[in-house]
């Protein structure tokens, strides 16, 4: 029987084989070296291990490239792959990590150093095999290089990742004004709201004389009333984009349009005109309670009573009391407007409204910074910013406006916001219609006086 010998070919195959599993296996020993120098100790004990062990086998894989190399060139030319292979010690091979000045290739330098050890015996504390990682690195460092992550120069091997889960939702307002209101459910299987309400009460007097006649005036009765109204939005998907979108993609629908469906109400709350449909506003309450402020000169505080608008305020709150009897127990104004009393200072250029805490002689308290809700208080009533509050008022459409609220007496009703979706009928085109719905009814003026509106030229948009 002959010895088998592989043809040159194929132990050339072989050869680029095993070279490309070396490689391999030395990027992978390579980054657990990196990664072991920012490792605890208990956890870098473990990982020498696996990187001694990873060493030894390199060490093996470079001896059988030797021999593969030994088979199939000359035996002088055998003799000096070996000694580049395995230069130095007896303590095995070299490995290298690229052709820099101080780690080079061993064709070229059989006598450099190794990185694989010099990561080991840095870690043991040799200040030579530290010395020589960090000429390493900087030489690394100063490479230049051609290509890129631009398009057509490499950047397709290092693609975006669309972290779909994670998207940005629209930013919206909320429905901070709705939210103060007294809310109710909505009664099913109505076409309107209505509430009886005394106009004109019985009187009560004082008898002049015994066995004479008594106060007698007849109560006059008569009532308040609200349509409902359909808040709703709808979106007509393609199947494609339901089944094939990497997250349920109604739910990112759903979500948006009911977002947008709690700016609408709180919108129909502060500017609904109770026409076409629409809800009748904190504004359209029969006989509603309004306080004007109208200066050239508009000023947080000042000591001409027409140019202040903590004046304004105390007369709107003092209206709210002296006509329904009990307390206003909010103040809503736009983000801007509450900013613009915050800015205001005293005569030591010292902020008028205070940041919490005590305080001393302040005419308000700014809590937590906010963009809407609850965001401090004046004349002690909590302050409360809406995104949504009217801005554009006025001849110049320029101003806002401010609510002094009694809100539990403001009745809104509503229904639960349904959301569904539908495919049967635009099966035909392979759609799905996502939609949101919800129905509502308010009562503005059960007490017309629960209700009292700051307006008027002394809030123009202020320049912050």
């Amino acid at each position: 029987m002959t010895d088998f010998h592989p043809t040159a070919g194929a132990q050339g195959t072989i050869l680029s084989r095993v070279k490309a599993n070396r490689a391999q296996a030395k990027s992978a020993l390579e980054a657990l070296a990196i990664r072991m120098t920012a490792m605890p100790a208990s956890e870098a004990r473990s990982a020498q291990k696996k990187f001694d062990a990873g060493l030894a086998e390199l060490e093996v894989t470079d001896a059988r490239i030797a021999q593969l190399v030994e088979n199939d060139i000359p035996q002088e030319a055998a003799a000096s792959s070996r000694l580049m292979m395995m230069a130095g010690t007896g303590t095995g091979a070299r490995f290298y990590t690229n052709d820099s000045d101080v780690y080079s290739d061993p064709h070229q330098n059989p006598d450099s150093p190794s990185f694989f050890r010099d990561m080991r015996d840095a870690r043991l504390g040799n200040r030579d095999a530290a010395d020589r990682l960090g000429r390493n690195q900087e030489a690394r460092a100063s490479e230049n290089r051609a290509i890129s992550t631009v398009a057509g120069a490499g950047g397709q091997f290092a693609p975006p990742a669309w972290l779909i889960s994670e998207f940005v939702a629209l930013a919206r307002p909320g429905r901070i004004t709705a939210d103060l209101l007294n809310k109710q459910a909505l009664p099913l299987g109505v076409s309107s709201i209505s509430l009886p309400k005394v106009s004109g009460g019985a009187v009560v007097g004082v008898q002049q004389t015994q066995n004479t006649q008594i106060a007698n005036t007849d109560m006059q009765t008569t009532s308040v009333t609200s349509g409902i109204t359909t808040i709703a939005g709808q979106q007509v998907v393609s199947l494609q984009l339901m089944q094939q979108s990497g997250i349920p993609f109604d739910r990112v629908i759903l979500s948006d349009l009911a977002f947008d469906y709690a700016k609408q109400l709180d919108l129909q709350v502060i500017a609904g005109t109770g026409a076409n449909g629409q809800l009748r506003d904190l504004e359209h309450g029969a006989s509603v309670g309004t306080t004007a402020y109208t200066t050239a000169s508009p000023a947080f505080v000042s000591t001409t009573s027409a140019n202040s608008f903590y004046n304004a305020l105390v007369r709107a709150v003092t209206a709210v009391a002296t006509t329904r009897f009990l307390p206003a127990e909010a103040i809503v104004m736009t983000p801007t407007r509450w900013a613009w009393c915050q800015e205001a200072l005293d005569t030591a250029t010292r902020p008028l409204i205070l940041t919490g805490g005590a305080s001393f002689n302040a005419p308000g308290i700014s809590t937590t910074p906010t963009a809407e809700g609850a965001a401090g208080s004046l004349l002690n009533l909590p302050v409360y910013v809406d995104n949504n509050v009217t801005q554009n008022l006025g001849v110049a459409t320029n101003q806002d406006e401010v609510f002094v609220l009694r809100g539990s007496d403001v009745f809104l009703y509503e229904s639960e916001l349904q959301m569904e979706s539908f495919d049967s009928t635009y099966a035909n085109q392979n759609s799905l219609l996502v939609r949101v719905l919800g129905y509502s009814a308010m009562l503005p003026d059960r007490y017309a006086a629960s209700c009292n509106i700051v307006g008027g030229t002394g809030l123009v948009a202020p320049t912050l």
